[in-house]
């Protein structure tokens, strides 16, 4: 990590939280209840977008007959019960943020995730604590696919981008999160094998677990 980081910001599914999987099932599922196979990429297309915006890109791009409402409906079902029962954080995950909160960093969250979802996990894994700001799809509108969302972060925690790190696990997040003159660490994920090289390209570092950082 670069000597001057005053403040980190973290994305939440496949980067704090061990969650991609449970995407990747309910994505299936989905798709198999339709007889159909679950499109090249998808997850890639749709996890910078926030569960609105996704739904309207899966119901236009596969010609999913029900309605947004009802596709974001189904989703929504299956995804706050694992959320509130099974999803976990990563290994080494808590004892980071315990260092980063010593040190006196500032510490947020930007994700395109829903507070319904995310904060259940985080109550029972016992890390909201350690959070100063918090940015979701109902906080800012935005996705991921430009450095909006971090750039309002950081304007929000009186911090510049060049004084902060981006924890991310997806590509185009993480291309973003550089192009708004963050220093980036790119977190593998067991679900996101396909994409180590192209993060390792993209990110000024690339870690597999947390304790590389402890």
């Amino acid at each position: 990590m670069k000597e001057n980081i005053r403040g980190i910001i973290f994305d939440l599914d496949g980067t704090l939280f061990d969650s991609c999987g449970m995407w990747h099932q309910i994505d299936v599922d989905f798709f198999k209840k339709r007889n159909m196979d679950i499109p090249k990429d998808y997850n890639k297309k749709i996890a910078p977008l926030g569960l609105a915006k996704a739904a309207e890109f899966t119901k236009s791009e596969y010609c999913i007959k029900e309605s947004i409402e009802e596709i974001i409906k189904e989703w929504h079902d299956m995804a706050v019960y694992e959320y509130t029962y099974n999803v976990n954080i990563k290994p080494f995950v808590k004892e980071y943020l315990e260092l980063c909160k010593n040190k006196g960093l500032k510490l947020a969250i930007a994700t395109a995730n829903d507070e319904e979802f995310y904060m259940p996990a985080l109550k029972r894994n016992r890390i909201e604590q350690y959070f100063d700001f918090i940015c979701d799809v109902n906080e800012y509108k935005g996705t991921k696919n430009t450095p909006d969302i971090y750039l309002h972060v950081a304007n929000s925690l009186n911090l510049s981008p060049c004084d902060m790190a981006v924890f991310e696990d997806i590509p185009r997040a993480i291309k973003s999160a550089k192009e708004g003159g963050f220093f980036v660490v790119a977190v593998d994920d067991a679900h996101e094998v396909d994409f180590v090289d192209e993060k390792k390209k993209l990110a000024d570092r690339f870690i597999y677990s947390f304790d590389e950082l402890l």
